[in-house]
């Protein structure tokens, strides 16, 4: 070299412009790697020969050497002006442009290159790369099959083709190409790793050995994915720990992959059970990349499997936040809030699902149909089943439809449905599996008939279901239920099958006990409800069935107590209300009754429950004796139900029992407009008559009693009425007429016999009422009874047997106040004045209207000296009774022998005002006014008491 370089250098010094030689000593230069001076020589060439083309591309391949691409394009771009149709500077440009990513301009001098040279393969691959990578599979495929058609053997372009290939999904012709690719270049890591993704489903073991092979020949990141895909194929081949290993690779070459992180912790967590462990790959996930729904998912999953709902959450919250318009993820987040009990939560994700994108869901017409059906947009849910049914007949999806057919209230539509599943489940052997497929169609069927109350066809699809599948719990359930309405004793003995498939059948114990409930026997009804509570200690309807059986099994404080435990645990449930309301008015505990009533009313909106609340209510009022509220409860009542005469009749009692009988009369008379024949009406308004106090009054009560017995001749509560007004008219032989009438129609009536025994009584027949009275207590012993048989025993004269009688009346009803007025007026008469007193006590304290009690005992206290407590009862009986001529008459004497003699005068004349006829009051006020000092006054009252008394004598 260097003899040649100082033989060019002599050339040059000789002949300097001699061109051939600074071409020739660059050249040497270039060799020895001395850049500058190479250039200097080319440049000097190009100075005196402009059209030197070798130059220009020698002077751009330095510049591309340095780096100096722009240069190195402006020398390839002036060699083109002197040789525009050679094909490798075209070529060599493009490398350029791509070098500087100028691919657009690489393309053209690639194209060119082509145009002037065909068979250039460098060009062709480099095309058909530029498309490849451009997605173009059209051109990228036919350079491909050109550098082929040249290059049999050319690897690359085979590797290519195959991937394209793969692309359109023809992996026939793909794994040919990768195997030619890989028989002619057997290092080639990029077709063994094409294949084994190609073959993992088809041939996992060749699969596995090429990805394997892949790995071998190059274990770098750029070949990451092999690691991937062999973990995934070990996943799918069931070997964990080979798969974790290739994943643990993979993230050693690239830690800011997120999917290896995913795969490991699915691994662990549904095949290892280590949640927690996974929790922390898929959190690992999560900080690589957080813009990535997939660990997010996982990871809600991982907490689920641990019971940490709440973060389960959250993550779906997030995963939704990054894609909003992904519908399974609002249908994940339900079914963790499903899971949470937060069911109007749950229920708001299904809603939100069925409103994206106005009815498309992006999901299977399968999903929609079950969406829009949780929506109870049957219709669409329905058209969305009939598509799915259209595009594939299966049975599961007529199944589906029909069930939404149910839903919808479509139960012949459901029936047809079910029809068609039932022939495709037979085929064309018309021969029905034993499956629970097939029972569960003839169950729904059954469940069809019973909503058409066609108890017997869904009897017989009950009995076909259960005859498929003998292990059918809910069939042998609903058999029972349609037998049972059917009043077949046969029922229960599906309930008992149903237990014994499952014995912890809620259902079914309910069931049976409203069998035995119905059948009276409460016992046995309230073992199953509590069989139930135990299954459901928190079931309100348990306690509420328990309750009312126990109600009706006449243990009223035990179903108090069962009826609280269901209003605890639903505290709007009017039906537990409303029946604790009627134990407790049971028990007469009517403060806590009217309470339930009035929580029932508050909540319940139901008319018919409504009514019968008030009606209840009101006769709460009238045992409470608050019939003003009653009144109200009935009026009520009957503004809704105005032809009801029972209400109306209720209306009359009430007024009655108020005091405002005209009201009452009226009333009695709009139940006879709308029914002559209600015998209470007429027996209410002979009483309200009866109460006006004068003859015309006392006249129409006995034409009502009279038109009652006239109707029904053996009506004994018209009887005794009627005896009882007549007893008042003093017609006593009419009334005892009426009254052994009474006894005749029925022999046990004991108010007949007192009745009968207090007009034999008024008749002077004393044995008579005495015999009457002990048939009376024959049939029940009362205090009131045993009081009036003492009252006969008193005017008899046996005062010993009347005492026994009313402290006996006292044991029976210790609140009875008549017998201890009565016992009191024994002690009086026998002069235990002491005894006396403390009974008329106990009298007055139990019955404070009783004007009688405060004047005896005001006269006990005159005889014990006791004149200011005698005084006290005096006044007391004058404010109960005023117009009582007895009471003055009493004062009078007590003030006479106080000798405050103007007071006793007054007291006495007030009473010969009420009683002006009476001669020994004359005598009173006469003894009083002489002891005043009213000599003429006291001769003229002296002469009027013995002018009455002749009087009276003489008659």
């Amino acid at each position: 070299m260097q003899s040649a370089l100082d033989d060019l250098e002599k050339a040059i010094h000789l002949e300097p412009l001699l061109a051939n030689a600074h071409w020739h000593r660059h050249l040497i230069f270039i060799y020895q790697n001395k850049i500058l001076p190479a250039l200097e020589d080319l440049n000097f060439v190009i100075k005196y020969n402009i059209s030197y083309t070798d130059a220009y591309l020698s002077r751009a391949q330095i510049y591309r050497k340095q780096g100096k691409n722009h240069l190195a394009m402006i020398n390839y771009t002036l060699a083109l002006r002197y040789r525009p149709t050679d094909p490798e500077i075209y070529y060599k440009r493009g490398e350029v442009h791509e070098e500087e990513g100028e691919l657009i301009l690489a393309m053209e001098d690639y194209s060119k290159c082509l145009y002037y040279d065909p068979q250039s393969i460098d060009a062709c691959m480099k095309h058909g790369i530029y498309y490849f990578n451009k997605s173009n599979w059209t051109i990228a495929m036919n350079d491909f099959t050109t550098v082929i058609k040249k290059d049999p053997k050319h690897a690359e372009a085979r590797t290519y083709r195959a991937r394209i290939y793969i692309k359109q999904e023809q992996y026939k012709n793909a794994a040919e190409d990768l195997s030619a690719a890989i028989h002619l270049n057997p290092r080639n890591w990029i077709a063994f790793y094409y294949r084994g993704c190609i073959l993992r489903k088809i041939d996992p073991k060749q699969s596995l050995q090429d990805l394997s092979v892949s790995v071998l020949l190059n274990h770098r990141y750029d070949n990451i994915g092999a690691y991937l895909h062999r973990g995934i194929l070990y996943a799918e081949l069931k070997q964990w720990p080979l798969a974790i290993c290739d994943f643990e690779n993979a993230i050693a070459l690239d830690r800011s992959l997120t999917t290896p992180y995913i795969n490991i912790g699915l691994i662990i967590m549904l095949h290892s059970d280590q949640y927690f462990d996974a929790i922390l790959r898929f959190t690992e996930a999560i900080r690589v990349d957080p813009l990535d729904v997939r660990p997010y998912l996982c990871r809600a999953q991982a907490y689920q499997k641990v019971h940490d709902l709440k973060n389960s959450v959250k993550d779906i919250n997030r995963a939704i936040h990054l894609h909003p318009n992904l519908p399974h993820l609002f249908l994940t987040r339900g079914q963790y809030l499903l899971q949470m009990k937060h069911f109007q939560l749950a229920s708001f994700c299904i809603h939100q699902v069925a409103e994206m994108d106005k009815g498309s869901l992006g999901c299977s017409l399968v999903q929609e149909a079950l969406v829009q059906s949780f929506c109870q947009n049957y219709n669409k849910a329905i058209e969305c089943a009939i598509a799915a049914t259209r595009n594939q007949p299966e049975p599961a999806l007529y199944n589906l439809l029909g069930k939404i057919q149910m839903k919808a209230k479509k139960f012949k539509d459901a029936l047809s449905s079910l029809n068609e599943a039932l022939m495709l489940l037979a085929g064309t052997d018309k021969c029905l599996p034993n499956t629970f497929e097939a029972a569960e169609l003839y169950f729904l069927m059954g469940q069809c008939y019973m909503e058409q109350v066609f108890l017997l066809e869904a009897c017989d699809a009950f009995t076909s279901a259960v005859r498929l599948y003998p292990r059918y719990a809910d069939a042998f359930y609903q058999r029972g239920l349609c037998r049972m309405q059917l009043q077949q004793a046969k029922c229960i003995l599906d309930f008992n099958k149903t237990l014994a498939i499952v014995p912890r059948h809620f259902q079914a114990y309910i069931s049976r006990a409203a069998y035995y409930g119905s059948k009276g026997r409460y016992s046995k009804a309230i073992m199953n409800c509590t069989e139930a509570l135990k299954i459901e200690p928190c079931s309100v309807r348990g306690y509420l069935y328990r309750g009312v059986l126990k109600f009706y099994n006449r243990t009223y404080k035990h179903a108090v107590e069962d009826l609280t435990k269901a209003i605890k645990l639903d505290k709007v449930c009017t039906l537990a209300y409303y029946n604790r309301a009627i134990a407790f008015q049971q028990l007469k505990d009517y403060k806590h009754s009217l309470i339930d009533y009035e929580t029932v009313l508050r909540l319940e909106t139901n008319k018919d429950i409504v009514l019968k609340v008030l009606k209840n209510r009101a006769l709460v009022y009238i045992e409470m004796k608050r019939y003003d509220y009653a009144l109200k409860d009935f009026a009520e009542v009957a503004m809704i139900e105005q032809k009801n005469t029972e209400i109306l009749n209720a209306i009359g009692l009430c007024y009655h029992r108020l005091q405002k009988y005209e009201e009452a009369v009226e009333s009695f008379s709009k139940v006879l407009k709308l029914n002559p024949f209600v015998l209470d009406a007429y027996i209410g308004r002979g009483n309200a008559y009866l109460e006006y106090g004068h003859s015309k009054g006392t006249r129409q009560a006995l034409k009502d009693f009279l038109t009652a017995v006239h109707i029904n001749p053996v009506c004994i509560k018209a009887r005794l009425c009627l005896g009882y007004s007549l007893q008042a008219l003093g017609k006593f032989q009419k009334a005892w007429t009426q009254f052994s009438a009474a006894i005749h129609c029925d022999p046990s009536c004991h108010i007949a016999y007192d009745g009968r025994a207090i007009v034999c009584l008024q008749m002077g027949d004393i044995f008579a009422a005495f015999q009457d009275t002990n048939a009376a207590l024959k049939i029940i012993t009362n205090a009131e009874l045993l009081t009036n048989r003492g009252v006969i025993n008193q005017f008899m004269g046996y005062l010993n047997c009347a005492m026994r009688d009313y402290q006996q009346a006292i044991t029976i009803d210790p609140n009875y106040a008549l017998a201890y007025f009565n016992a009191a007026n024994v002690y009086f008469l026998n002069k235990q004045f002491s005894q006396a007193n403390d009974y008329y006590d106990k009298a007055i304290e139990l019955d404070p209207q009783n004007e009688s009690a405060f004047l005896n005992r005001a006269i006990t206290n005159t005889l014990l000296k006791k004149f200011e407590e005698a005084k006290t009862d005096f006044e007391k009986a004058i404010s109960l009774s005023p117009l009582s001529a007895a009471i003055y008459f009493n004062k009078a004497n007590l003030y006479s022998m106080l000798q405050q003699y103007e007071q006793a005068e007054e007291d006495i004349s007030k009473a010969l005002s009420i009683q002006p006829y009476d001669a020994l009051m004359y005598k009173l006020r006469a003894d009083i006014r002489g002891k005043m000092g009213l000599i003429q006054e006291a001769i003229a009252d002296y002469k009027k008491a013995i002018s009455i008394q002749e009087l009276i004598n003489s008659n």
